[in-house]
């Protein structure tokens, strides 16, 4: 949408930077109590990725999926820092290290079960963690190759029956983790979902993506991938056995591939069962000015914080982005200002000059590309041209989601770099599709519009996954700029083994300052989400693991 840059002067006018800061519908729960009952509508402009939970690896599809399925941990429900505790889900506590932190031991809680009733065993986790190690099932989190024991040659169950020795399951109720190295904040990992439960004879391959099995308060009743997805109440599911969910609606319905544009003119209205809906995703700078002009309206919109740094990704491996001088011209030539007024301008966020938010344990203020209002320097950029030999200019091919959002902000990057003499070429990639084809190396291009969210709160599950050129995967890759640095890989290695998380903090702060240096991203944007709910809607609050979304394990209807 070409009309997004006008959202930025919309909001200027109406003061909104001030009134984001203090977060509407008082971020705490909205329009009074709950009732049990109902059906929810979540009203989504994009697509899910994936929900196996060996494949589910972005936080839209996270949020979806913790209505489906537990985890020996979790995120705490609840709004602003409180929401990145680690609590115990299936779990009876965040886990038992011993052996200096190489074992790690967790009790599954009494009564959980899954859709049909069978108890979940230490068993079905096991599995399910096994699955990740599939070639089939590529997209999900490293950590299971990076730090079980014997990982790094383990084929995955549908090739290696026999399992992998480093998980142990003493009994139904005891798993017990072995890895390579002291891990301290293993527990934590944990939360993810490639640690939730997967009975092997429901298991379907890559279909299983289609039909997760119900270990939560949810069970699928329908999907139509890119259309909708239906949620019905899992009867066998324990609200004595589950602290974190509320499970309030009968029914949550999830309607997919929305134009954002109706999605926020439905939820201004409110009316009908949109009374009872949620935007999944924050409302569009040409919705700024009816929403602030309504009271009654602007009193339901959420603002959610998070602990995301969105980037651009270059390609370090493709020439002529192998040579430091014109990624740094890339560095200098980008106006942020524009990628956050494609995003909704301030109420989207703070423009970002550093790779970890400022929220981040560690993090040291910098800026090494400066220029004037962050709108771009091509000036300094042509020169860094030259001196590489490319006075002439360049082309480059963009990698974009096919959204609104995403053709917007690859019109900024577009107009932004083509004032260097960089001629950008937008590919547009399916919401469905995006992750997976960017995460391709052979199928990746120039540059990718990207971002990242820490798993857990704090560098160590940042800089090692995007940055350590180790990890870089022909499928499931997370280092979309392909860097790969033996100096910064040693680094990694010292700061994980330090035992002071403080020290650790410091070390890693300084080591994404380091890394700029080299450019292989250009950080433009430390979010935030402003969402819309429905007037009968309750418990809405932007969780900090979600990019600010809601935290729809907690949201009700008010009769």
């Amino acid at each position: 949408m070409r009309t997004r840059r006008v959202g930025l002067f919309m909001m200027a006018a109406l003061g909104l930077v001030a009134i984001a800061g203090c977060g509407g519908a008082d971020n705490g729960g909205h329009g009074g109590s709950a009732e049990k009952g109902g059906t929810l509508y979540v009203l989504s402009s994009i697509d899910l990725e994936h929900l196996d939970p060996a494949r589910n690896y972005v936080t839209s599809s996270e949020d979806v999926s913790r209505l489906i399925y537990r985890t020996l941990t979790t995120y705490a429900a609840a709004p602003g820092e409180a929401g990145g505790k680690i609590v115990p889900d299936l779990a009876t506590d965040t886990g038992r290290p011993s052996d200096g932190a190489r074992t790690w031991t967790f009790t599954l809680k009494p009564g959980v079960r899954f859709e049909d009733g069978r108890p979940i065993t230490s068993e079905d986790i096991k599995y399910g963690v096994e699955r990740t190690f599939a070639a089939e099932l590529p997209e999900g989190p490293p950590y299971a190759r990076m730090w079980l024991a014997g990982g790094n040659a383990y084929k995955g169950p549908y090739k290696d029956k026999t399992g992998l020795a480093s998980i142990e399951t003493p009994d139904y109720k005891t798993i017990v983790f072995k890895l390579n190295r002291p891990v301290a904040d293993f527990g934590s990992a944990v939360s993810l979902p490639m640690f939730a439960p997967v009975p092997p004879d429901k298991d379907t391959g890559v279909g299983y993506d289609a039909r997760p099995f119900s270990s939560g308060p949810y069970k699928i009743a329908s999907f139509e991938p890119h259309k909708a997805l239906t949620l019905v109440r899992n009867p066998y599911w324990s609200a004595a056995t589950d602290s974190v969910r509320k499970a309030l609606p009968d029914k949550i319905v999830i309607d997919l591939n929305l134009d954002p544009a109706v999605v926020d003119q439905r939820l201004i209205a409110g009316q009908g069962q949109d009374a009872d809906a949620v935007a999944f995703e924050p409302i569009g700078p040409a919705s700024v000015g009816p929403v602030m002009a309504n009271p009654a309206v602007r009193q339901r919109l959420v603002i959610g914080e998070s602990i995301n740094t969105r980037f651009i990704s270059i390609n370090t491996t493709h020439k002529p982005l192998n040579d430091v001088r014109v990624r740094q011209a890339i560095e200098y030539a980008l106006d942020k200002d524009a990628l956050r007024t494609a995003r909704g301008g301030p109420i989207a966020g703070d423009i970002a000059t550093t790779l970890l938010p400022p929220s981040t344990p560690g993090f040291v203020p910098d800026d090494p590309y400066p220029s004037p209002g962050e709108k771009g320097d091509p000036a300094k950029a042509k020169a860094l041209l030259a001196e590489a030999g490319h006075a002439s200019g360049l082309s480059l091919t963009l990698d974009a989601p096919a959204t609104p959002t995403g053709e917007a902000q690859a019109q900024a990057v577009q107009a932004s770099l083509g004032q260097a003499g960089i001629k950008v070429n937008i590919n547009a990639i399916a919401t469905s599709a995006f992750y997976s084809t960017v995460g391709n190396t052979s199928q990746e291009h120039d540059l990718v519009i990207a971002g990242w969210t820490p798993d857990w709160p704090g560098a160590s599950t940042y800089l090692p996954i995007v940055f350590d050129g180790r990890q870089i995967t022909a499928q499931g890759n997370n280092n979309y700029s392909q860097y790969n640095s033996d100096k910064v890989n040693t680094r990694l290695d010292q700061i994980a083994k330090m035992t002071d998380p403080a020290a650790a903090a410091t070390a890693y702060g300084q080591l994404a300052k380091e890394i700029m240096q080299d450019a292989p991203v250009v950080p433009f944007l430390w979010d935030k989400a402003a969402i819309l709910i429905g007037p009968h809607v309750t418990g809405a609050y932007g969780h900090i693991a979600y990019v600010g979304r809601l935290d729809l394990v907690s949201l009700g209807l008010r009769k």
